[in-house]
């Protein structure tokens, strides 16, 4: 891979980014695929890889297995689709910045030191690890929809990282 190429996440195709620029990028499959919409209106996708501009890579399996791991540390798992841990896992492998509006690929990938450009918003101001808590039992509980013990609509809050 071409170690010069900011990785680009859906967020980053619906704010025109490579069509704006003249920098190469790169993405990968499951953003490809969620991103149909685009590729189906226009043919710039098309043209951006023909010209190089855009390249499309895999993350190997042991960068995804290190992204996931460290996005159930920080909480985040119930947030990110198969796309958002693929960005991560090519942006571990690679030491490459990720261009996302996403807060929970943003902060996973902060945890990992990776740098993270915002697209459309300020980008995210704390890094920390999310903790889900029933606010009936008022006891902290796995991530999940509903408390285990007595079926409350769990809460998630930010614990800040020091």
């Amino acid at each position: 891979m071409d170690v010069n190429r900011a990785i680009l996440d859906a967020s980053a195709f619906y704010a025109g980014i490579p069509f704006g620029s003249l920098e190469p990028y790169c993405t990968t499959p499951q953003v490809y695929d969620e991103i149909s919409h685009i590729k189906k209106e226009q043919n710039a996708i098309s043209t951006l890889m023909d010209l190089g501009r855009l390249v499309i890579y895999s993350p190997d399996d042991t960068y995804t297995q290190q992204a996931l791991d460290l996005a159930q540390e920080t909480g985040d798992v119930p947030q990110l689709s198969d796309a958002d841990v693929s960005v991560i896992a090519l942006a571990l492998q690679n030491r490459q910045g990720i261009i996302t509006d996403d807060y929970a690929v943003s902060n996973t990938a902060r945890h990992l030191g990776l740098s993270v450009s915002p697209v459309m918003t300020k980008g995210i101001r704390t890094v920390g690890r999310w903790m889900y808590r029933c606010p009936a039992c008022r006891m902290q509980r796995p991530p999940g929809q509903n408390c285990s013990i007595c079926g409350s609509v769990l809460r998630r809050r930010l614990v800040r990282r020091n």
